[in-house]
């Protein structure tokens, strides 16, 4: 009986869990204004802008990654949303010299407090030491902005 019990339990906080997570992830909204439309050309540096409205208690990302670097991403900086205009802008680098040619995807995604300062604490410890490797996605609050884009100049 104990067994049947604590099951029930466990199955009952999931589902409140699931149902949580929907309830948040209907109140994102995220459009990336800047670039306007995937494919088009971008040197190593390009100003992503967009606006977004998420609940309070939860981040904005945008990470990138090359296109043959399946599963792994750089995480490049939180945009901070203007609470008035709904507006935020990132600065993100598309690799290197050795990567023009290549397409990149470019993430915008929408993370909670542990998620978000597992990013940060990753980004402050890389602009210290140098040490940039990618990281996997983190766990998302609701379905990220995909965008891909054509590296053609450093």
């Amino acid at each position: 009986m104990k067994k049947v019990t604590i099951i029930s339990i466990v199955a009952f906080s999931l589902v409140l869990a699931i149902c949580a997570s929907s309830a948040i992830a209907q109140e994102i909204a995220v459009k990336v204004i800047d670039p306007p439309r995937s494919q088009i050309e971008v040197r190593r540096s390009y100003k992503v802008v967009g606006t977004a409205s998420i609940p309070s208690g939860t981040h904005l990302w945008v990470l990138t990654r090359r296109e043959d670097f399946e599963g792994v991403w750089w995480p490049q900086n939180e945009g901070k949303v203007d609470p008035v205009s709904k507006s935020w802008k990132v600065s993100v680098n598309f690799g290197n010299p050795d990567d023009i040619g290549w397409n990149f995807d470019l993430a915008v995604i929408v993370v909670g407090n542990s998620q978000h300062a597992l990013l940060k604490n990753y980004r402050i410890n890389a602009m210290k030491t140098g040490d940039w490797r990618p990281i996997e996605m983190p766990k998302l609050l609701a379905a990220p902005v995909l965008l891909m884009v054509k590296k053609t100049g450093h």
